[in-house]
């Protein structure tokens, strides 16, 4: 394969990363207020981040899976390229696999959970028109992964509610600072 595919390969590989960063931190950090004011408005797109937001649970693990696999197949790929260029030397796949971290941390982590943290609203809002209909079609690996995220809540103790459906209870110093 040449090497102008590889490399477009992982450029879009760590845009994707990027994407699935920044829609993280931009939902979690999306004034709510502001969504319900726009979908009453009629704003498509905050009424299906309002809905993706009330299912937090298949929302997150939606995101980590994707960013996860995404994860594991740019590294598989730039693993793949060292041992193409440089063989079977641990050192270069090594420093590789390094470069790719570095990449990843910067590119596909930090800043995009920046620009989340700094423009949620519009962040969350582009982010739910690809979010949602990837729900869809990942419903099935969604709950499957999620039984066993059940079952490890289960056995720490720990039970499952806000983002399930259940409304989050705010305290009067909560509501006072809204």
């Amino acid at each position: 394969m040449p090497l102008w595919v590889l490399l477009l390969a992982l450029a879009f590989l760590i845009l994707f990363s990027a994407f699935f960063a920044m829609a993280e931190t931009a939902l979690m950090s999306a004034n709510k207020f502001r969504l319900r004011a726009m979908a009453k408005r009629g704003h498509r797109g905050a009424r299906s981040t309002l809905w993706l937001l009330d299912r937090t649970d298949k929302l997150l693990s939606l995101i980590l899976i994707a960013n996860t696999v995404v994860n594991a197949t740019a590294t598989a790929l730039v693993t793949g390229m060292a041992i193409m260029f440089f063989g079977y030397d641990d050192s270069m796949i090594a420093i590789a696999i390094a470069a790719l971290a570095f990449l990843l941390i910067v590119f596909a982590e930090i800043s995009p959970k920046m620009i989340g943290a700094r423009y949620p609203e519009n962040s969350s809002l582009s982010a739910a028109t690809v979010l949602r209909p990837l729900m869809a079609v990942s419903q099935p690996l969604i709950w499957f992964v999620n039984l066993f995220v059940s079952a490890i809540l289960y056995v720490l103790g720990i039970q499952r509610g806000a983002g399930n459906g259940q409304q989050q209870r705010l305290s009067p110093e909560e509501l006072r600072s809204i």
